[in-house]
């Protein structure tokens, strides 16, 4: 397996700028890699162009198929399955690789299944144009995910172009779908990459630093192939110098840096005047709003005023009430205590009388109890003596009964005995 395939989709009318894009390529100086140039309907001029680049490098593999739909996408899908490197870089027929592009593609993807890197423009005055974008970042990849604009102005750019990609083999290999055909008014690089950044296990890098130089086309539709040609030797020159990267930086820096400027003053100047203008309706509506407040605080004093009067009348009127009510009240006081001194004299006259009545019912109580006490013992006295009469008359009828054999009469007699002395002792 190579360290790297390198696809090159390449059309007709471009034999000119194609051997450029390719010395770019080997000018890497890894040799572990193979090409894989893929025709889209090409030319007889770039047939013969590819034969004389093969017989120079045998790492580079020619595909020559028919006019696809679009720019040919899925002439590329058939032939990455074919290909042999861990990583696949793209090249553009039209575009340059710089120094260092094709480790620092392999190196980011060590660790990731998409590599990015930064937009770089050559305009037509011959100075590099950068543009930033991250996929890394939400605020960039989230707006690309569904065809929508960033918004962020000249200094980003909404994606990259095919030169600026780069993806490890198996990770094109799980992809649901690899090339095809690309939708009517979409970018074809663009929506191959979204492929990638919609997998919720594909790993994305973005490299913020220029890799590749882009050559757009459409700018130079009326150049001639000459002309083309003097443009990328220039910058085959440039590219080939040991300060290569100083001469790009002081185009990109300085670039990068007026736009910028440029865009900041721009939305800078609406927004001073519309917050100017805020400022002015904010102060204006302030002042209505203050004398607003302003009468509706004199209002609130006369109201406060007026009510402050009432309120000092109502208090004294209940001054008033209360007073009088204290006046009532502290004579209905004064009548009660006399009322309840008189009745505690009643009281206790009343008291005194009821003891005397109750000393003089004791002292009668006490003289009837004496009495009935002494007639009771005189009673008793005589009862005693007539028991002592009658227990001596039993004595002596009973020892004339005992005398006597009948059952009959002495029966009689002995239960007028039991009564009689049941009654002494009782």
């Amino acid at each position: 397996m190579y360290r790297a395939s390198v696809l090159i989709p390449t059309h007709s009318h471009r034999a000119a700028t194609l051997p450029f894009a390719v010395a770019s390529v080997q000018a890497q100086h890894i040799e572990d890699i193979e090409i894989l140039i893929v025709g889209d309907g090409v030319d007889d001029s770039v047939r013969s162009t590819v034969e004389r680049l093969q017989a120079a490098d045998s790492r580079i593999r020619f595909f020559d198929f028919e006019k696809g739909p679009r720019n040919g996408e899925i002439h590329r899908d058939g032939v990455l399955r074919q290909a042999r490197g861990r990583i696949v870089c793209y090249q553009a027929d039209d575009d340059l690789w710089l120094p260092g592009h094709l480790e620092d593609m392999e190196t980011a993807l060590e660790n990731a299944d998409f590599v990015g890197a930064m937009h770089v423009n050559v305009d037509l005055e011959g100075r590099a144009r950068g543009y930033f974008f991250d996929l890394e970042r939400p605020e960039f990849r989230e707006p690309w995910l569904i065809w929508q604009d960033n918004h962020y102005g000249s200094w980003a750019s909404n994606g990259f172009g095919l030169a600026f990609a780069a993806h490890r083999l198996d990770s094109y290999l799980r992809l649901p779908e690899g090339w095809s055909t690309t939708p009517t008014g979409l970018p074809t690089d663009q929506f191959m990459w979204i492929k990638f950044a919609r997998q919720p296990w594909c790993r994305i890098r973005s490299l913020q630093w220029p890799i590749s130089l882009h050559f757009p086309a459409p700018d130079r539709r009326n150049w001639t192939p000459e002309q083309r040609t003097e443009e990328l030797r220039r910058w085959m020159k440039v590219i080939e110098s040991p300060d290569y990267a100083v001469r790009i930086w002081r185009d990109l820096m300085p670039d990068l840096g007026d736009r910028l400027l440029s865009q900041s003053l721009k939305e800078r100047g609406p927004r001073l005047e519309a917050a100017e203008e805020r400022v002015r309706q904010l102060e204006a509506q302030l002042d209505g709003e203050r004398e607003a407040a302003v009468t509706r605080i004199r209002e609130l004093e006369n109201q406060v005023d007026g009510e402050r009067e009432a309120a000092v009348t109502r208090i004294r009127e209940l001054e008033n009430q209360v007073e009088a009510v204290a006046e009532a009240a502290s004579a209905q006081v004064t009548e009660l205590q006399t009322r309840a001194d008189a009745e505690k004299v009643a009281l206790v006259a009343r008291i005194r009388e009821l003891e005397n009545q109750v000393d003089a019912i004791t002292e009668a109580a006490s003289a009837q109890v004496t009495e009935l006490q002494t007639r009771a013992d005189a009673e008793k006295v005589a009862l005693v003596a007539r028991i002592g009469e009658l227990e001596n008359q039993i004595k002596e009828e009973r020892n004339a009964v005992l005398s006597s054999t009948s059952w009959r009469i002495t029966a009689p007699l002995r239960r007028v005995i039991d009564r009689l002395r049941r009654f002494k002792s009782g």
